[in-house]
């Protein structure tokens, strides 16, 4: 039986759970070395420790461990952005964007390669992702972000703006993971997009954005 992407046998077992993660971590390593197209399953069973055999009870095929990596980044994002917001709390509302694609930015350039890979992949397996909860979980945590500087109490009316900054600053991150980090520094693309987010939002600039407390700073 060929198993989609996500749909692999589950480990039950604590055993089994552990022998999963460590796939997973192998796969991540050998996506991040070689790309997609070139790593093979072989050499993920081989980096993992573990037979092929044992690798295909969990994962069918190299479709189903490029899922199941991907997956594992985009819960790795939501971690980074909520971890982010609750430390910028205290900080200007400036500062406070700032830190958050700042350290998106760090994040991101950990592993060009990988990255690379999950591009090589997707294109062929749009149907097989669904982003969905990903998307919601991003959207609720910066809704309640902008919600708490008091830049504005309806929410309907950030999602507009919010689906330009989420676009905006994935467009500018994989840009600069693929080729600006040669050319350019965290620091630098970090400030430029902090100002164009500032932008998408000055038009709530009479609902708090300067004016609170929470949202000072200099821009």
């Amino acid at each position: 039986m060929h198993l989609k992407p996500g749909q692999r046998r589950q480990p039950k077992q604590l055993r089994s759970r552990m022998m999963v993660e460590t796939i997973v971590e192998a796969a991540e390593q050998v996506f991040a070395e070689t790309g997609y197209e070139l790593a093979t399953t072989n050499q993920i069973a081989e980096r993992a420790g573990i037979s092929i055999g044992s690798l295909y009870q969990y994962f069918p095929n190299k479709d189903a461990l490029i899922f199941e990596v991907h997956k594992a980044h985009d819960d790795e994002q939501l971690r980074v952005v909520e971890t982010c917001i609750a430390e910028s709390r205290h900080l200007p509302f400036r500062d406070a964007i700032r830190l958050v694609i700042h350290t998106s930015l760090v994040n991101h350039s950990k592993s060009p390669k990988l990255y690379a890979a999950f591009e090589e992949w997707i294109p062929v397996a749009t149907k097989l992702i669904d982003r969905t909860d990903f998307e919601e979980n991003m959207v609720m945590m910066l809704t309640e972000f902008l919600k708490e500087r008091t830049l504005v109490s309806d929410g309907a009316r950030l999602k507009p703006a919010i689906f330009v900054i989420m676009n905006m600053c994935r467009s500018v991150v994989h840009a600069f993971v693929h080729a600006g980090q040669t050319r350019f520094g965290h620091d630098e693309i970090a400030t430029h997009l902090t100002d164009s987010i500032l932008g998408c939002l000055k038009s709530f600039e009479g609902n708090g954005l300067e004016t609170s407390p929470n949202c000072g700073g200099s821009r």
